[in-house]
């Protein structure tokens, strides 16, 4: 039978409502095609247990679901990730200490 194989994929999502609903619509593209067990199991997660995801990322925490078939394991995970919005130095209201660093300067070969 070989090695389990693995696929990756991610998608940004700028507020956690946009997080949960992308999960709700991957699952539910895929629920018709489980078995009986993981079909109950995610139906219950789009129905009224997405709205704990949905809490969770509000207040900053990760989320998980996972689906057992009987020959795959299918899981999304979403979480909040901070950064700094990028700013040109030629934006209005550029922090004091941006003067600090100079402009960068072309590669050198």
């Amino acid at each position: 039978m070989g090695r389990p194989r693995k696929q990756l994929g991610s998608l940004d999502a700028e507020t956690a409502h946009q997080a949960v609903r992308w999960i709700r619509i991957a699952a539910r593209t895929i629920a018709s095609a489980l078995d009986d067990d993981a079909f109950t199991e995610i139906w219950a997660w789009l129905s009224d247990d997405h709205q704990d995801a949905l809490q969770a990322l509000t207040k900053g925490e990760p989320c998980t679901l996972t689906v057992h078939d009987s020959r795959t394991t299918i899981q999304w995970t979403a979480h909040p990730v901070r950064y700094l919005k990028l700013s040109t130095r030629q934006g209005i209201n550029l922090p004091a200490c941006v003067e600090k660093y100079a402009q960068p300067q072309e590669q050198r070969e």
